[in-house]
This record gives C-alpha cells, sequence and structure tokens, in this order.
C-alpha cells in the first residue's frame, strides 16, 4: 500500500476553478464506465485505505510501537488523493484556473500524419505496411473554458481546459475523398520548469475514427504535445529557427509534435497510476487561414 502512495505522491496539483458550460455529451463520451471512472474509485478505495491506517497509526504515537515513516506517507498520500479527486471534480484546479500562456483567437493549420513510430505500443498489425494517414486540420484556439465532466483529463488542467475548435478535414484514400469528422477539443498551457518554456497540450475528439489501408485512427481522442518558448529561441533552447513556429505578438511554437492515444486497462489501474499513452504518429503546424488570409493581402498589395 505504502508503496503504490510513495509511487502516486510523484504528480500533484492544485487549487481553484470558475464554472464554464458543460461540454455537449456525444457517442464518443458514452464509453464503458468502468474505464472512464475506474482510477478515480481505485484512487479512493486507496485514499480511504490510508485514512484507515492513520485511525491505527496516531494514537501509537510516542509510544514505542509508533510508526513516524508510515504515518507520514499516509498523511501525505491521504492529502495527494483529495487533491486529485478534487481536481478531477473541478473542485480544484492547477495553475490558478489560468492557462500560462494566451493563445486565444489563434488559428493554425495542423497536419497529422498517423503511422508507426518507433516505441509505439500499438497492434503489431497497425500500420505494418509503414503507410501514414495524413489528415489536415484547421483549428482554432479559444478563451471559452470548457467543462470535460468528471473526471476530466490528467493531460490537460483535470475537468477544465479552454475549447480548440475545429471542424474536421478529409483526405484521399484509394476510393476517393474521405471526410472525417471531428467534435473538436480542447488546450491547456502549463509552465514546465525552466524559465520561458511552457507545455502545450491539446486533444481533438473524432467520434467515427478515419481509416487508410492498415493505417487507422481509432474512434476517440487524440492527444498533441507541443512547447511554447518565450524569448529567444536559438540562443535559450538549443532549437533551430525552422523549427519554430512564431504566432501574433511574438509567441513561438513548436511548429511540430507528437500524437498518442490513451489506453488505460486493469494493468495499470484504469489510470489510477497515471495513464497509459500509446504513440499514433506526429504532426506539423503552420498558419491558419488568418494567416493565409493576410499572406494574400500582402501579395496583392505588392507592387508588380
Amino acid at each position: 500500500m505504502r508503496i503504490v502512495a510513495a509511487y502516486l505522491l510523484c504528480a500533484t496539483h492544485a487549487f481553484a476553478p470558475s464554472t464554464p458550460s458543460l461540454r455537449a455529451p456525444t457517442a464518443l463520451h458514452a464509453e464503458n464506465p468502468i474505464r472512464k471512472y475506474g482510477g478515480s474509485v481505485v484512487l479512493g478505495l486507496l485514499g480511504i485505505q490510508s485514512i484507515r491506517d492513520l485511525i491505527l497509526e496516531v494514537p501509537k504515537l510516542g509510544s514505542d510501537q509508533a510508526d513516524y515513516f508510515g504515518t507520514a506517507i499516509d498523511v501525505a498520500f491521504t492529502a495527494f488523493v483529495a487533491t486529485q479527486l478534487a481536481t478531477q471534480s473541478g473542485v480544484a484546479q492547477p495553475d490558478g484556473g489560468e492557462p500560462s500562456a494566451d493563445l486565444a483567437g489563434l488559428d493554425f493549420k495542423i497536419t497529422m500524419s498517423v503511422g508507426r513510430e518507433s516505441g509505439t505500443w500499438m497492434d503489431k498489425s497497425w500500420a505494418a505496411s509503414g503507410a501514414r494517414l495524413l489528415l489536415p486540420l484547421q483549428c482554432s484556439f479559444t478563451g471559452d473554458e470548457l467543462d470535460l465532466g468528471f473526471p476530466g483529463e490528467e493531460a490537460l488542467a483535470g475537468r477544465y481546459c479552454r475549447r480548440l475548435d475545429c471542424e474536421g478535414g478529409s483526405f484521399v484514400g484509394p476510393g476517393g475523398t474521405v471526410t472525417v469528422a471531428c467534435d473538436g477539443g480542447g488546450w491547456w498551457a502549463a509552465p514546465t520548469g525552466r524559465p520561458g518554456e511552457q507545455s502545450l497540450r491539446f486533444f481533438l475528439d473524432f467520434p467515427a475514427g478515419a481509416e487508410r489501408n492498415d493505417v487507422s485512427i481509432p474512434p476517440g481522442r487524440v492527444f498533441f504535445s507541443s512547447a511554447l518558448l518565450n524569448g529567444d529561441a536559438d540562443d535559450a533552447y538549443d532549437v533551430p529557427a525552422s523549427e519554430i513556429y512564431e504566432a501574433r505578438g511574438g509567441l513561438k511554437l513548436l511548429n511540430s509534435g507528437g500524437l498518442t492515444i490513451k489506453k488505460n486497462t486493469l494493468l495499470n489501474l484504469w489510470g489510477a497510476l497515471g495513464d497509459v499513452n500509446l504513440i499514433l504518429g506526429r504532426y506539423s503546424l503552420s498558419g491558419g487561414k488568418t494567416a493565409e488570409a493576410a499572406e494574400r493581402t500582402a501579395s496583392e498589395a505588392s507592387p508588380e
């Protein structure tokens, strides 16, 4: 019990959310309740066990039967469980309830390149041919708060994040053009601990998924990982300029990153010990509709 408690103590969050409108449920969210809530239930049961241990241990403090180390672990783990469940339920929220960077109003073209990557735990038959599924998407980051419902997403800010708009896209398959539906998603930015650097995580929901040959996007939620860099990336981060996308206001983002999907099972107690993420591919980022319109305007205004 205490080994599990000590392991879980490495990922705590904190502090207070606002009350946004609830995300409209879709067929995607009507998932197996054990997979959705199992991790929280296990976490709660472990917390109850810690409380039970404290009830037995605290009266022994000061005697030769006292277990000071065990009591300290149980106190810390009980606080951890309370914080985690409060974050999942929306009573508490990390980063003071605000993302560390304001991306509201920015729009990007994101091209997903789905296919087999080194180190992935996807099934061996998935994308075994080496084929890729390329899916371009127009996405808009908004400042609107998004309520994901209980238990939220560990990869973002728990129950609450900011809304990401996307209407889907299309690609050309063997039988012609394939349209891929997308319900939009959410985003969050948080400090990494390094000066001027922030992590950027966002997701998109694909209710029906997509398939091209032996490559597929499983129906569900796809996570995107990136970073925000404030300042001179060449000097501070040893990142080549070719790998940076500079948006308005001098905001710099990595112009590529990884794609993952979440797969929690009984083996990791349905996420109580942290989410299991499978590598789905990579993505690239470029200017969206606003940037393209500005480029056309500048081109039309320039002399021949």
